[in-house]
């Protein structure tokens, strides 16, 4: 937060102004997308802010604190690479557990839809118990990754759970694709350095 010395005599103008940019200051978010590279081998990772999940349904009884987002996370072996393919990372966040059927994933995207088995449990759809972090994880193309930051409506299901990620939710995932095509610049190198 940036340090403001104040002049008691100074026109009430200006301490108004002085406020607004400390309160500007200090209301910081996690930036879109997060570009991260390791010293040692080189490798640069590329995620999106967490995009909230709408209407699913996994939180049982009175208690309401859980919520579940989607978040792509990218790599490559170099400086200001373009990863061939991204993750998405389905997130639980929340302190009541919750149960799951399975972890397969399906998205719907405008008429078509794509499926991923369960990667744990392919012969038999077991119920597991869930906390916080990451509870399934699938790949996709940068085709299909554009394609799901593009369309209007994308829906699905994972663990069992029906979803839908509005349009402006998915706004992280046209930010890095439009980052990628571009190519680096001063404004994304200096969020680069930010942390979670």
């Amino acid at each position: 937060m940036p340090l403001v010395v104040m002049n008691a005599y100074a026109p009430r103008g200006w301490l108004v102004l002085a406020l607004v940019f400390l309160i500007a200051g200090c209301g910081t978010s996690s930036p879109p997308v997060q570009i991260t590279q390791d010293a040692s081998s080189g490798q640069t990772t590329y995620k999106t802010r967490q995009m909230r999940l709408s209407g699913i349904e996994m939180t049982q009884g009175l208690e309401t604190g859980n919520r579940f987002y989607m978040q792509v996370v990218g790599t490559c072996a170099s400086q200001d690479c373009v990863p061939r393919s991204y993750d998405l990372h389905f997130v639980k966040e929340g302190m009541q557990s919750v149960q799951i059927e399975g972890r397969g994933v399906s998205l719907t995207i405008g008429t078509e839809t794509l499926s991923w088995k369960d990667p744990q449990n392919r012969s038999v759809n077991r119920a597991s118990t869930i906390r916080s972090g990451t509870f399934a994880r699938v790949e996709v193309t940068s085709e299909q990754l554009s394609t799901i930051g593009g369309v209007d409506e994308v829906s699905g299901t994972v663990g069992g759970e029906g979803f839908s990620v509005s349009h402006e939710a998915r706004a992280p995932i046209r930010q890095l694709l439009r980052r990628l095509e571009e190519g680096p610049d001063e404004s994304s190198q200096a969020s680069s350095s930010q942390g979670d």
